[in-house]
């Protein structure tokens, strides 16, 4: 199988995986992963005290912008926000 056949295979993959999820829960794959991602994020922020980028680079993201940026996306707030809200006892 050459490169080309190996990526619209995959291309479809993904794209069949995408709709059989949107039809069994009613939500997008990147939905899902969107959740997954803030979870563990919260999850870091909350548990430990590395700093926002360190937990940045162990979630992935290529810095520590991009990460804060993706989780006020997502949250809301910032991850900084987030971290000061749990200080003073108002966790999401």
């Amino acid at each position: 199988m050459g490169a080309d056949a190996v990526a619209n295979a995959e291309r479809e993959t993904a794209k069949y995986l995408s709709k059989a999820i949107k039809e069994a829960t009613g939500r997008s794959a990147s939905d899902w992963i969107d959740e997954y991602v803030a979870t563990e994020s919260k999850a870091l922020l909350y548990s430990t005290t590395k700093t926002i980028q360190q937990i940045a680079s162990e979630l992935h993201f290529d810095s520590q912008s991009l990460f804060g940026k993706y989780f006020k996306r997502v949250t809301g707030i910032s991850p900084r926000e987030y971290r000061t809200s749990i200080a003073q006892g108002n966790s999401n």
